[in-house]
């Protein structure tokens, strides 16, 4: 198959494969928009003339339409202008909430106009903090902006400045507006994103549920060291009697043991395959594990301890005969011989061995099986197309 993202990286024979990083894998961590897409009210506030609010065509937004807000001659705006989402949808009645949108400085004579929300009485008007840590101001491209509080039942955006500042001509443009019952703001979604939509196989193959995944205040995908895991269900194609190699990068943070991926039933004796990160006591090293036939033993690989925690790591485990191998960035650690491999039909984890042990304490932004051995040249491209990533 051929991935359009990144053609760098090699594709041939693969069969599972996701990337936090590809816009086309990682969709965002699992929420509900409160916003539904027909509650937007374009029309003008009452008692406020001259500020004219319509939907306008905007391809950079992903519906395909902003909201365009231009002063026009003799405008009254007294600051209190605003173009409201919140009719006919499901704002909260109590407690806090995480409102976000995309705007720009779009025309005109250029203000420091910062975006506020209209929160009713009582609250009032709040600004809204640019959520790339950047100006607070508006900009010529779209950034997002966002504001954690209370919301009412009838809220609105502002973008323009008020009747003492204001300038004819103006105009600000805001799109993808979005209310969650999160403290902090998830990448824009157009009603719910499911615990199953959230992460996608590439390969088209399987699907990822990440209900039991963790997330930072970025809403970035973390593993909490306790019970975090990803489920994968079984499918054949993930399941090898011959040659195959599994590729991750990993960031551990603690001492413990990371379980990055395996499939099997139990403990070691009843892996098919389980690659490990062991960062306990003054170990620091990659193992391949897969149970032999009988389950009662099992084929190990070892690199020696050479890993620091913090620090992200590209490793690939390839199988190839009766041969294996653990590469670390790029270059070849560890190989030994196996023998009386076994197969299994459990599902794939990854973050935590089925049976409770090395839950992982950290990052997994990428991993990926082929039913392959990847050569040494293959591993070197591979790593080579994505270390620019990591630091």
């Amino acid at each position: 198959m051929a991935l359009s993202h990144s053609p760098k990286i090699v594709t041939d024979s693969l069969v599972f494969m996701y990337d936090t990083d590809d816009g086309k894998s990682f969709k965002g961590e699992p929420t509900t928009n409160l916003i539904t897409s027909g509650g937007i009210d374009f029309s003008q506030r009452s008692g406020y003339t001259n500020l004219q609010t319509s939907q306008v065509v905007d391809s950079r937004s992903p519906s395909g339409y902003a909201c365009e807000m231009e002063v026009l001659d003799g405008a009254n705006i007294n600051n209190a202008a605003r173009s409201k989402f919140g009719q006919g949808t499901n704002m909260p009645s109590s407690g806090n909430a995480f409102v976000s949108i995309f705007a720009k400085f779009e025309g005109g004579t250029y203000a420091n106009i910062t975006p506020k929300i209209y929160n009713g009485s009582g609250t009032a008007w709040q600004s809204l903090s640019a959520l790339d840590g950047g100006s607070a101001y508006l900009t010529s491209e779209y950034r997002r902006f966002g504001y954690y509080g209370a919301i009412t039942a009838n809220p609105g955006f502002s973008m323009t400045k008020g009747n003492s500042n204001k300038q004819t001509g103006q105009k600000t443009r805001w799109h993808s507006p979005q209310v969650e019952l999160k403290s902090h703001a998830t990448q824009f979604v157009n009603g719910t994103r499911s615990d199953t939509q959230g992460l996608i196989d590439r390969t088209s193959t399987s699907t990822i549920n990440i209900s039991n995944a963790s997330f930072d205040s970025n809403a970035q995908m973390t593993f909490d060291g306790t019970d975090d895991y990803l489920a994968v269900p079984h499918d054949s194609s993930q399941s090898f009697t011959g040659d195959f190699s599994i590729e991750a990068v990993i960031k551990g943070e603690s001492n413990t043991a990371n379980c990055i991926i395996q499939k099997g039933s139990g403990n070691d004796y009843y892996q098919e395959y389980w690659l490990l990160q062991d960062m306990r006591s003054s170990q620091g090293k990659f193992s391949l594990i897969m149970g032999k036939s009988g389950n009662s033993s099992a084929n190990y690989l070892n690199t020696s301890n050479v890993l620091s925690q913090n620090i992200y790591y590209h490793v690939v485990a390839t199988v190839s005969g009766s041969t294996s191998k653990i590469f670390i960035n790029g270059v070849e650690a560890e190989s030994g011989s196996i023998s009386n491999r076994i197969q299994s039909t459990s599902d794939l984890r990854i973050g935590w061995r089925v049976d409770g042990f090395a839950a992982t304490n950290g990052e997994i932004p990428i991993v990926k099986l082929y039913n392959k051995a990847l050569t040494a040249a293959e591993v070197l491209q591979n790593y080579n197309a994505q270390k620019g990533r990591f630091s």
